[in-house]
C-alpha cells in the first residue's frame, strides 16, 4: 500500500493585533540576489579603445590562412568579406575563393603606430609589395606543376613579415614608434634586421574565439628611450642657460638705463638752479641819462 502522504504547513505567528500594516509586516518581501559575474580582462593594458584616440590608421591586422598560409592586411579588427577579397590574387585553379571563410584564417600579428598618416602609408606600401611577390617571381617556377607553383606563391607569411621590418625602416619617422604584438614572437626571425623604432610584443591573451578574431588595440603610447632622454635633458640643460643669459643681459640694459635716467634728472635739476640763481645788477653810473635810440628816417613805414 502507498504510505499516506504527510502534509507539512508553515504557519506564521499572527500579531495581537490584527491590521493591514501588521500582515504586511509579518510577511517579509521576496529579494533576489543577483550574482554578478566579473568580466574576464587580461592582464596586459593596451591603451584608449576610444574610437577617437584610434584614428583609422593606427592598427594594421595580419590575417593568415590556417592552409595556403596566405596573408591579408586589415585596418579593421575583423576581416570584411568585400574588402579582403580584392587582395586576392589568382595564382591558378581553386586559388581565389568565392567567399571568406572565416574558420580557416587566424590573426598573425597586430601592428601599432603611433602616427596613423605612417600607419596608412605603410599599409598602401605592404600591399604594394605583397603583390610583386605573387606576380613577379623566378621562372624556375615555370618548370613545376600549377599546383605546386601556386601552393608556393600562396605562402607569403615569410615575405610579408620581411616586408614589414624594411616599410617601418623605410616609412617611420624619427621620433615615432611602432609597437607589433606577435601571437608567435618566433615569427620576428624571419626578417633579418628590425629597425630600432620598431618594439616588440607578445600577445598574452587566448580566451575564447583568440583563435580567429584578433583582439582590439587601444591607443599606442611609447616610452622615450633612454638616449632620448638624455638628449632631451641635454637640450633642457641648453636652453636654460640661453634663458638665464637673456635675464642677466636684460637685467644689465635695466640697470644702465636706470643710471642713464637718474644722471639726465640730476642735470636737469642743475639747469634749474642755474635759471633760478640771481643775477648780478647792470652797474649805472649816477646821474647819468640814458639818451633816446635815434629813430630812423624810415621808421614810419613800419
Amino acid at each position: 500500500m502507498r504510505p499516506p502522504t504527510i502534509l507539512r504547513a508553515k504557519f506564521v505567528p499572527l500579531p495581537e493585533k490584527i491590521t493591514e500594516a501588521a500582515i504586511l509586516a509579518t510577511f517579509p518581501e521576496k529579494t533576489i540576489e543577483r550574482k554578478v559575474f566579473p568580466k574576464r580582462k587580461p592582464e596586459d593594458d593596451v591603451g584608449d579603445l576610444s574610437r577617437d584616440a584610434n584614428p583609422l590608421g593606427s592598427h594594421i591586422y595580419f590575417y593568415n590562412h590556417l592552409q595556403s598560409k596566405r596573408v591579408i592586411y586589415s585596418l579593421y579588427q575583423t576581416l570584411y568579406n568585400n574588402k579582403a577579397m580584392k587582395q586576392m590574387t589568382f595564382m591558378g585553379k581553386k586559388t581565389v575563393p568565392s567567399a571568406l571563410r572565416k574558420d580557416l584564417w587566424s590573426p598573425l600579428l597586430t601592428v601599432s603606430f603611433t602616427n596613423p598618416k605612417t600607419g596608412l602609408k605603410a599599409f598602401q606600401h605592404l600591399r604594394e609589395l605583397r603583390k610583386l611577390h605573387e606576380t613577379q617571381w623566378d621562372k624556375e617556377l615555370l618548370k613545376k606543376k600549377v599546383k605546386e607553383r601556386s601552393r608556393i606563391l600562396q605562402d607569403q607569411r615569410a615575405n610579408s613579415i620581411a616586408d614589414l621590418a624594411a616599410v617601418c625602416e623605410r616609412d617611420v619617422k624619427k621620433g615615432e614608434k611602432v609597437r607589433v604584438r606577435w601571437l608567435n614572437i618566433y615569427d620576428a626571425e624571419y626578417a633579418e634586421n628590425w629597425p630600432g623604432c620598431v618594439v616588440h610584443d607578445v600577445e598574452a591573451f587566448r580566451g575564447p574565439g583568440s583563435r580567429f578574431y584578433a583582439r582590439k588595440m587601444g591607443k599606442f603610447v611609447a616610452e622615450a628611450d633612454a638616449e632620448e632622454v638624455d638628449g632631451v635633458e641635454a637640450e633642457k640643460d641648453v636652453v636654460v642657460a640661453e634663458a638665464k643669459e637673456e635675464v642677466k643681459n636684460e637685467e644689465s640694459k635695466l640697470e644702465e638705463e636706470k643710471v642713464n635716467e637718474v644722471k639726465v634728472e640730476e642735470a636737469k635739476v642743475e639747469e634749474v638752479k642755474a635759471d633760478e640763481a640771481p643775477r648780478p645788477e647792470s652797474q649805472v653810473q649816477p646821474g647819468a641819462i640814458p639818451e633816446d635810440p635815434k629813430k630812423s628816417p624810415l621808421s614810419f613805414w613800419r
